[in-house]
Parts: structure tokens; sequence; C-alpha cells
């Protein structure tokens, strides 16, 4: 096994030592760093330190993570990458006033985007209604 590879397993386990997530985290690989953006078990301090990376592709990874705050997802909303705003938009979990706020993104392909996950959003929750109303 290569010591990329090696790396990229050691990044993705959420058992993997904090302090060795915390080296992972300086990888010259993109791929690595965003895999150590979306392990659960980094500190919260550590996933919004990636905020900040040169890589748009690890920016987005950070909405991936489980402990995400608001605040995270916020300021990516804004982010300068239309890449990591669409990523956003694609997101059945991201909080429908944050998929409202990239419905009107500047960049086109975001803004439907967002539009698209909204409707898919409402239709999943008239059907889950409508099942719940026959349950009853």
């Amino acid at each position: 096994m290569t010591m990329f590879n090696r790396d990229r397993l050691y990044a993705s386990n959420p058992d993997t030592d904090t302090s060795l997530l915390s080296s992972l985290a300086y990888s010259v690989h993109p791929s690595i760093r965003s895999r150590v953006a979306e392990n659960p078990s980094i500190p919260v301090s550590l996933l919004a330190a990636f905020l900040w990376d040169r890589e748009p592709e690890v920016r987005s990874s950070v909405a991936n993570n489980p402990n995400v705050t608001m605040a995270m997802l916020n300021w990516l909303s804004n982010d300068e990458s239309a890449d990591v705003r669409f990523a956003l938009a694609e997101d059945f979990a991201l909080p429908a006033a944050l998929l409202k706020k990239l419905s009107v993104d500047a960049n086109v392909f975001v803004a439907e985007r967002a539009k698209l996950t909204l409707s898919r959003l409402k239709k999943e929750l008239s059907l889950t209604l409508a099942y719940v109303q026959i349950a009853a």
C-alpha cells in the first residue's frame, strides 16, 4: 500500500487518533484534506480551519461533516467558489433557509440547483404527510 493510500484510509477512519488527523490536515493532497474534513472525529476547531483551505473541494467537504455548525454552513453559503455553493445547494440535509438563500445566488447554476433541491424536499414532505394521514 502506498503512503498516499494509507493516509487516505487514516483520514477517513473515525477511529484515527486526533493527533494524526491534525497532522493529515496539512497534507499537500486536497483529497486527503477533504477526507479529514469529513471525518466525524476531528475537533470542531480543526473543522473550522478548513473553511479557509485554498481548495474548493476541501471547503465543500466541511458541509459533509456531521459536526458542522450552522455558522459554518452560513459561511460556506457565501463562499467565493460557485462549486462550493453548488455542493451546498444539492444537499438535502441543508436547512431550508440556506437553500432559499442559495436559490437567489448570482450564479444561475447554484440558484437552479437550490430551487430543484427545495422542490424535491417539498415533494418528499407532502408524500410523508400523505402517508401519515393514511396511517392515522
